[in-house]
């Protein structure tokens, strides 16, 4: 099991980075797990659109779902298919393989709020074009505590603490587990989430731990998680500002608590089961 940071920023892009994204590839099985701005362009530095088998959105905040819809019209026009456009304006799609949708598993309701953002920028001449919800995805509303098969994998939507409903997502299978926190303040689901994986994914956001209703983590918050649950390895990202020194920090935070591998997730980073930097 490979995990790609493919953006790392909250909130927003900065300094060439781009938000949450992460790629998880496994023999069978090539997951993205949010999609915020940004990870339409970066994501094609490692893969098609097309390739992919599900996107996993943690929660529905613009820095975690907002290219969702890029990402599927890219996945509508894989490399060696074209769009024929009639001349009564109607559009086509042609090529191989066109029942086979990605699997796009959202929190419960989003369907809707998904509909809205594809009917915002119609492309009346092509009109297979407002169908990416419908064509190149197959939408799935999932439920807290919920878990999916996908060929090699098992995912598991674990319920998390945040101004947006939010789960985690943990991923195992044959090839290794991860765990990914999305956004979320300190909550005991986090251990189960972290539980004994090999690569936990987490959000380092803030430097003092997070006492409102908003929900974020502090460095010194995921160490202890992970020490409590037993991760062989911490991956940090999700961070608020774009300094080195200050991601540094987050690391020592962590640190404090944790006395396994620490790394800072860059994009363009993977970290491999058993884990490898690479």
């Amino acid at each position: 099991m490979d995990l790609t940071i493919v953006g790392n920023r909250a909130g927003m892009p900065a300094d060439g980075a781009a938000s949450s994204g992460y790629l998880v590839r496994t023999e069978q099985s090539n997951i993205l797990m949010d999609c915020g701005p940004g990870i339409a362009v970066m994501l094609t530095r490692y893969i098609h659109a097309s390739q992919l088998d599900a996107v996993v959105i943690s929660h529905m905040h613009l820095d975690h779902c907002y290219d969702v819809l890029p990402i599927g019209k890219q996945a509508m026009l894989p490399v060696g298919k074209t769009w024929l456009v009639d001349t009564d304006g109607k559009g086509d799609f042609h090529g191989d393989d066109t029942d086979r949708r990605i699997k796009l598993l959202v929190p419960r309701g989003a369907r809707a709020t998904l509909d809205q953002l594809a009917e915002l920028f119609p492309v009346r001449t092509i009109p297979h074009l407002n169908r990416a919800f419908d064509l190149a995805y197959e939408v799935i509303e999932y439920e807290r505590g919920q878990s999916y098969e996908l060929a090699d994998v098992t995912i598991t939507m674990v319920p998390m603490v945040h101004s947006s409903p939010d789960c985690g997502i943990r991923i195992d299978g044959a090839s290794g587990s991860l765990g990914f926190t999305g956004d979320t303040a300190y909550n005991d689901n986090l251990v189960t989430l972290a539980k004994d994986v090999d690569i936990f994914l987490a959000e380092a956001s803030l430097q003092e731990p997070d006492h409102t209703r908003h929900g974020h983590l502090a460095g010194v918050e995921v160490g202890r998680v992970a020490a409590r649950a037993g991760a062989r390895e911490l991956v940090l990202t999700h961070f608020t500002a774009p300094q080195p020194a200050w991601k540094e920090a987050r690391r020592a935070d962590a640190a404090a608590e944790f006395t396994g591998p620490i790394h800072i997730g860059e994009p363009g980073m993977t970290f491999s089961t058993p884990v490898k930097e690479r």
